[in-house]
Parts: structure tokens; C-alpha cells; sequence
């Protein structure tokens, strides 16, 4: 388990200045903490839901807000995710023009900002007001980070590091959780405006962890920068070795990829529409934004309060102990299930990610039932195991690969456009649900998971049927699988890669004896002379 770069790929063959194991070698260490500090983009959405869902338990919130229930809370929790409605797609633009690096800093900047605000709210409209531009910062950061991780890890470690990036979601979480226990025994109003001044941390450390870190190579090399963007995997993938053989064949496998692209010409979100491939991406993209918070997990996450009541759990520090623990525990499976996503397979975790959570369920709809009906202590606890089943399901799947999944699919020039229509159906989703589930878990209680049952099931045969196997291969073959059908999908694109190369060394090859021809003429001319 861990960031283990022996797994099969397709070039594992190849050799590369850079020891096997990434602890033990500077450059690899240093690349590995500039994903990290990507991976930290997400620790504020993370921090945000358990610091929802934490606040509710505080008495000082509750009374300073007016006890907000219902469509009340229901937009507090939306105005978070309603600015990446328009937002993701600036940031598409921002990113394709300025660079990922860039963007990042100035989405972190947003959250700082909006963190403070919020922590200083004097009303609930400055409240709502906080958190919309917190959500700004936050659509731009999910636009640019997971692009930027994608495309600046090593190639042996990208896809691990892919699917670790949304657990630090959960970093973010846990830290909340525990600032509102701490909050809780402070005897004025500074018991929920700590944990809501802490939500910053996160953005700090993403800017300082990056100040050295490279701009994409793949975005270099599309703006024709391509001495720089060589320089930046010889450097961060090879120690300085100019001449190393891995860092040649991933230029190699960009370059291919950016001329391929460059024939069919200026990229456009019209695109989606013009071929198969485009198609599916276009469509496996907007189910998983929409999924990803239509699978049961958001009337947990953020009504964890609320549905702990529903089975009498109804003491603050119980219930925010109850949230510290499940944002470790979702932090732990995230993580695990992400160190060992190369080995067992996209396919498999997006399986057993949703008919786990639909099976769940049932066992969460069964218990809380039998409560309404009974009023037994005993069944209302026995609820609160199954919540963290739930979620352990949906962390080895929404949260390990929602993000990783999406960019590997997509070609390089359409990669950001992917991502911001990503965030939009996600925030779409997300903003929706969020309003609708406090009025309807409200109005139908237990009865209210049978939804998410369905959904559960459904999304299950749609993975089985349409969703390819990513594992194991680089960024650049993932790009092209869904132009070929699933069931050879992968052989085929391996074997267009291969036959890119073998295109490419005979150009090469054929440039250089024209250089030698035209050498030899001239001193044949000199001779002459």
C-alpha cells in the first residue's frame, strides 16, 4: 500500500533517473510535495460540510442565526456551491490562458478571503454572503488543481496521486469537526466564529506549497513553449538528466497527443457533440458531477445533526463527537481505497462504490424505520454504524475517482473544459439537493432513502455497461480510450500509440538523413570550389 510505482504499466520498461522508491529521492519528494500541496485544494469544501454540519450542534450558532431549519438552512448550505454555476467556466478560460498555477493562487486568495468574512458575519445574509464567495474561489481551485496534479506527477505515481487528491477532501472535514468540539466550550459568540476562522488554514498552506512548484507541461507545450516544457520534466521527473529515456518518451506521447489534437483545430465546448468519443465523455461527465452528490451522501454529510436526531441522538457533544469520528474514518477509507486504486481497478471501486451504498441503505432505511415505529433506543443507535458503511462505499468511489476520473477521460485541450462542466452539473446537483433535503428528509423521514436506493442501483449498471478501465496507463492513452469500444478499448489505444512513436522516429529519422544530404552537398560544392 502507499505510492508504489510498481505496478504494470505500459512503461514500466522504460528507464528513468529517479530512485524506486519517491522517499528516497529528492526530486520525486519534491514533486510528490508540490501534489500535495494540490491535494489541499479541497480541504476547504471538506472543511465547509463538516463545519455545517458541526455548527448545528452548537448552541451559540443556532441562537445567533435564529435556528435556521428547513429552506432557511437549506440555502445557507447551497450559497456555497451556486457561484460554480457561471465560475467553472471562467476558470476554464483563465486556465487555458493563464496556466494552472496561477489560477490555483488566485482561487485560495477568494477562500482566505470569503473564510474571513465568514468568521466575522454579523448577519445571515453576510453569513450566505461569505460562503458565495468562498464557493468563487473554491469552482476555480476545482477547475485548475486537479488538471495541474494530472499533468505535473510522475507518470509512476499519477495515477495513485489522481485518486488521492478528493480524499484530503476529508483533512478538511476532520479538522472541522474537531475546531467545533473545541468551539463548543468557548463561552462566547467566538464558539462558532473559531471554527469558522480555521477554514482558511488550508488555502495558506496550498500557496506556500506551491510557491516552487512547475506550470503544467502539457499547457506549455500547448501554448508552443516546448523547450520549457521539457525542462520541466527533466527537472522534476529525471533529476536534471537531459537525455533520460522516460522524460523523452512522455514528451514524446504530448507531443503526439497536441498534434493529433492541433488537425481537428481550436478547441470548443461544440466539440462534445462532433464525434463518439466526445460524446461519452461528454455524457460519463455530467452523470458523475450530478452523482456525486445524488447517491445519498449529501444528507449525511451535511444534516448529519438532523438524521442523528431522527434516531434520538440529540446531545451537542455527542453528536460532534459522532462527526469527528466519521470524518477520520472517512479520511482513513479514502485514502486506503485511493493508495490502491491502480491495483484493483477503477471499474471494480465504481462498482462496489454503488451497490454497496444502495445495500447500506436498505440496512439505514430498515433501522430508521423500525424506530419511527418503536421509539427503541437500542435500533436508533444501531443507525449510526451504518451511516459509516454508506459512506465507506461512497468514499472508494466519489471520492477517490469523481475528480481523477474526470480528467483522465479528457484530451488535453479539452481537459479544463471538461472539469468546468464537471463543477457545474456538481454544484447544480449539490446546490439542489442540499435545499431539498432538509424539506424532504423533514416531510418523508426514513421513508426518504429509498431515493437514494434507486439512484444507487441505477448508476450501478450504467458503470457496468459504459465506464472503461483507466489503471495502469498514462494520461495521454486514458485521453483516447473512450474513442474506441470498452470491450478492447485499451489494446487499441495502446496500439496507436505505439504506432504514433514508430511514425515519429521514422520522421525523425527521415529529417536527419535530409540534414546529412544536405551537408554532403555543400561539401561536395566546397570541393568543387
Amino acid at each position: 500500500m502507499g505510492l508504489s510505482g510498481a505496478t504494470t504499466t505500459s512503461f514500466a520498461h522504460i528507464p528513468n533517473n529517479t530512485k524506486p522508491q519517491w522517499w528516497k529521492d529528492s526530486g520525486l519528494r519534491r514533486n510528490v510535495l508540490h501534489c500535495a500541496g494540490v491535494c489541499l485544494c479541497p480541504f476547504y469544501l471538506g472543511y465547509d460540510q463538516s463545519l455545517l454540519a458541526g455548527l448545528q450542534a452548537i448552541p451559540g450558532w443556532q441562537t445567533y442565526f435564529g435556528r435556521p431549519t428547513g429552506t432557511y438552512l437549506g440555502i445557507i448550505a447551497a450559497s456555497i456551491f451556486l457561484p460554480a454555476l457561471i465560475v467553472a467556466f471562467v476558470a476554464d478560460y483563465l486556465c487555458t490562458a493563464f496556466g494552472r498555477k496561477k489560477i490555483i493562487y488566485v482561487g485560495s486568495l477568494l477562500i482566505v478571503i470569503g473564510g474571513v468574512f465568514n468568521a466575522l458575519s454579523q448577519s445571515g445574509g453576510q453569513f450566505m454572503g461569505a460562503r458565495v464567495i468562498i464557493g468563487t474561489g473554491g469552482a476555480i481551485t476545482k477547475v485548475a488543481a486537479p488538471a495541474l496534479l494530472q499533468e505535473i506527477a510522475h507518470p509512476r505515481y499519477r495515477g495513485t496521486i489522481g485518486t488521492l487528491y478528493y480524499s484530503f477532501y476529508y483533512f478538511g472535514s476532520l479538522t472541522a469537526a474537531s475546531m467545533c468540539i473545541a468551539g463548543l466550550y468557548i463561552k462566547s459568540e467566538w464558539t462558532w466564529r473559531l471554527p469558522c476562522m480555521i477554514q482558511i488554514v488550508g488555502p495558506f498552506f496550498v500557496m506556500a506549497l506551491l510557491i516552487t512548484a512547475p506550470e503544467s507541461p502539457r499547457w506549455l507545450a500547448k501554448k508552443g513553449r516546448h523547450e520549457e516544457a521539457r525542462a520541466v520534466l527533466v527537472k522534476h521527473h529525471a533529476n536534471g538528466d537531459d537525455e533520460d529515456p522516460l522524460v523523452e518518451w512522455q514528451f514524446g506521447e504530448m507531443l503526439s497527443a497536441l498534434q493529433a489534437e492541433a488537425k481537428v483545430g481550436q478547441a470548443s465546448y461544440m466539440d462534445f457533440f462532433k464525434t463518439p468519443g466526445n460524446r461519452k465523455r461528454l455524457w460519463i461527465n455530467c452523470l458523475l458531477g450530478l452523482a456525486s452528490n445524488w447517491v445519498g451522501n449529501g444528507i449525511i454529510t451535511y444534516y448529519l445533526a438532523p438524521v442523528l436526531r431522527t434516531v434520538g441522538i440529540t446531545a451537542p457533544d455527542v453528536i460532534l463527537s459522532i462527526n469527528v469520528g466519521y470524518a477520520a474514518w472517512n479520511w482513513m477509507c479514502s485514502f486506503i481505497a485511493g493508495t490502491n486504486s491502480e491495483r484493483l481497478g477503477r471499474r471494480f471501486l465504481w462498482l462496489a462504490c454503488n451497490i454497496g451504498m444502495a445495500v447500506s441503505f436498505g440496512f439505514v432505511m430498515a433501522l430508521s424505520g423500525i424506530f419511527a415505529q418503536t421509539g427503541n433506543s437500542a435500533v436508533g443507535i444501531a443507525v449510526v454504524p451504518f451511516l459509516f458503511v454508506v459512506h465507506f462505499f461512497y468514499d472508494i468511489g466519489y471520492i477517490t475517482m469523481n475528480y481523477s476520473y474526470t480528467v483522465e477521460i479528457m484530451s488535453p485541450s479539452m481537459r479544463t473544459k471538461g472539469l468546468a462542466l464537471y463543477i457545474f452539473f456538481n454544484n447544480l446537483g449539490n446546490a439542489f439537493n442540499q435545499f431539498v433535503n432538509p424539506i424532504a428528509l423533514a416531510a418523508l423521514t426514513w421513508k426518504y432513502y429509498a431515493v437514494y436506493i434507486a439512484i444507487d442501483l441505477f448508476i450501478a449498471v450504467i458503470v457496468y455497461f459504459y465506464f472503461p478501465e483507466t489503471a495502469k496507463m498514462s494520461i495521454e492513452e486514458i485521453s483516447m480510450i473512450l474513442d474506441y469500444p470498452l470491450k478492447d478499448g485499451r489494446q487499441r489505444v495502446l496500439e496507436v500509440m505505439e504506432e504514433r512513436r514508430a511514425a515519429e522516429q521514422d520522421e525523425l529519422a527521415r529529417t536527419k538523413d535530409m540534414d546529412e544530404e544536405g551537408k554532403l552537398e555543400v561539401s561536395h560544392i566546397e570541393e568543387r570550389k
